[in-house]
């Protein structure tokens, strides 16, 4: 996308941002470009459960790169722990920033995960200390994703609890 004239109004992009020692990532929509700073308007995310993993040393190799080199294609491993959101709605400079172009269904996947609620999910289902609560957040998994209606995100997330061997 930057070789057909660079991120433009309205498109849909993701962020990683440097966040003290690790990244966080934002995703959202352009509303304005001003030379190489985009303001986007969306959610910004930090990986606190993988964070927290990665201090205790419970981590593997995999999440560390993961956490300091974020993209649209390995985040999911960011989305599968806890994490903190909030709204985002600020100047991101790409020259600072790294700053790459996603399509609005790719989008919408990500904002679903993050509306969803599928993070403590997952964490609940991956990390509880008990076999029943592990249990529990299984069969509130499967409920959940029985109620999907969004096929991308249906299909995205059966993938990763697949993935995981939640199902």
């Amino acid at each position: 996308m930057f070789g057909k004239g660079g991120i433009k109004q309205g498109e849909f992009v993701f962020v990683s941002q440097k966040d003290g020692e690790h990244n966080r990532i934002i995703i959202g929509r352009i509303q304005a470009v001003n030379g190489s700073r985009v303001h986007v308007v969306g959610t910004a995310i930090r990986a606190s459960g993988l964070i927290e993993r990665i201090k205790a040393g419970k981590a593997g190799d995999r999440s560390k790169q993961v956490i300091s080199n974020p993209d649209p294609n390995n985040c999911v491993f960011m989305l599968i722990d806890r994490v903190e959101t909030s709204p985002f709605n600020q100047e991101v400079d790409q020259a600072q920033d790294r700053v790459i172009w996603i399509n609005q269904n790719r989008y919408l996947v990500l904002d679903g995960w993050i509306k969803e609620n599928f993070p403590e999910i997952f964490a609940a289902a991956l990390t509880s200390p008990a076999q029943e609560d592990r249990q529990n957040a299984r069969q509130a998994l499967r409920e959940k994703m029985g109620a999907l209606y969004e096929r991308d995100l249906k299909e995205h997330v059966y993938a990763v609890a697949r993935g995981v061997n939640l199902l």
